[in-house]
This record gives structure tokens, sequence and C-alpha cells, in this order.
């Protein structure tokens, strides 16, 4: 645990190794890397916290903003990772936005930072996608059928892999999800940490195919990641869609791996 506005910001460990870093998506929690932290912590020490206001951590600092939320991450890491200490890391959907603002405050002990399927990066125009109301629904079964339309309409491409593990993590972390990071992440706000980041970091980017979190501009992704890195390159997994680090799990791992 560290410190988060009035009380904890919980994180996970596992495994031994050089430190990477994962920072879950909006209305998620440590949970949406279910299917990639014992791949990876066979060669690395994989941190995972829950980002502020979600999962089992406190709410941020009052009058909070993505910037304030990437703070008290650098602060926890600070608290972590020994200094000066190299490490990676990996940002997804929400948490791509933040690991964006995190890096630019940690240039000097960032070895990597790898992009999956991010927000921010203005691809949507602002434009919300066709997601259902469920708080105020009583009845179980029609929380489940909404929590099963968003997960189709949002996060699997293919519905068929809605299986009962993401039925419960979309559930419970829709439950305990106490901020909107929907807004951060349908604007343009990651590309000024981006543009911070110019040539001092080595970016990657990995995104499923059919990711409508892209709003059909897929190919402008890897543009904008190489103006940060020009060498950065964009892995695209095929039979995917947004939660590609839940639908496709084996081959992200050994394309985040491969980038790493």
């Amino acid at each position: 645990m560290t410190p988060c506005g009035d009380g904890d910001l919980i994180w996970r460990c596992w495994g031994a190794g050089p430190p990477l870093v994962l920072l879950h998506g909006g209305t998620g929690s440590w949970t949406h890397w279910i299917r990639n932290v014992r791949a990876l912590a066979h060669t690395r020490t994989v941190w995972a916290p829950d980002l502020p206001g979600l999962g089992e951590s406190a709410l941020p600092p009052r009058g909070f903003g993505i910037v304030e939320i990437a703070a008290t991450v650098v602060d926890g890491l600070g608290q972590l990772i020994p200094a000066g200490q190299k490490f990676d890391l990996v940002g997804f959907s929400f948490g791509g936005l933040v690991a964006g603002h995190v890096a630019a405050a940690c240039t000097g002990d960032l070895r990597t930072l790898t992009m999956v399927g991010a927000g921010g990066l203005g691809l949507r125009q602002g434009r919300k996608l066709p997601l259902v109301a469920w708080r105020h629904l009583k009845d179980e079964a029609q929380r489940s059928d909404a929590h099963r339309h968003n997960l189709a309409s949002l996060m699997l491409w293919d519905a068929t892999r809605i299986d009962a593990l993401a039925l419960h993590i979309q559930s419970r972390n829709a439950q305990r999800s106490r901020i909107n990071s929907g807004p951060f992440s349908r604007g343009d706000t990651l590309l000024e940490p981006l543009a911070r980041l110019r040539r001092r970091v080595r970016l990657h980017g990995i995104w499923g195919r059919h990711d409508v979190t892209a709003g059909g501009r897929l190919a402008e992704v890897e543009p904008i990641l190489q103006f940060t890195d020009p060498d950065a390159t964009l892995a695209v997994i095929e039979d995917a869609g947004h939660w590609v680090i839940y639908e496709q799990a084996e081959r992200f791992n050994a394309a985040l791996l491969q980038a790493l």
C-alpha cells in the first residue's frame, strides 16, 4: 500500500526480476490483467495497482484530474521500486493515458512504455460508446445482462468469449468503481505527455484489430506513437477487441515480452 488521497493505493506483486508495472483500464482493477500476470512473472517482478477510485484503492485527492491520478502512482512507484532501478511500464485503455503522464514524470528511471488500446489519443473525437446503465437495476439477472452487453459493446470482439470469469470481473469492477474515467479517455489528453517524451523513451503499442475505442482509426495509432519514438512499432492482434489482454492473452503476452 502507498498513499492515495485520504487512504491507500493498493498494489499487488508477483514474480522476480526487473520491475514491470501494469496499469489497468477504466471501471477496472488489477483483474484486467488476470490472464497475464503469471506468464509475465516468470521473468519479471510484476507490480499492478488498483488505480485511484477503482478496485480496492481509495479515492484520488479532492479536485483530481488525470495529473493528480498519475502523481499518486508516481509517488507509489517511488516507494516500491528502488531509486535508479529501471522499470518497464504498460498501460491498458485508461491506464495507458495514466501511464503516459507517469512516464513523463519518470523518464530517468523508465526503460520502455507500452500502450495497449490506450485512451486519450483523440481517435473517437469525444464520441461515447453504446453502453447501458445498470446501477438502477434491482434484479441480479438484469444486471448480469447489462454487464454482458457492455462487455460485448466495448471490451470483447467475439461475444462467445464472454465467459463466467469475464462477466464476474466486469460486474465486480463496475460495482467498485467510484470515478468516471470515460471523459478523460475520450479526449486527446495523452498527446501532451507523449510530446514531452519525444525521443526520450522506447515506445511500443499493442492493439486488438477490432478495438472499438480506436473509432475506426487504428491506422493512425502507429504514426502517433512514432512522433514520440521514431522507432516505435504497433503490434496488431487479430481476432481481438479492446480487452485484447484477456481475449487473446497468449498472443498478447508473447507480443509484450517481444517488445520488452
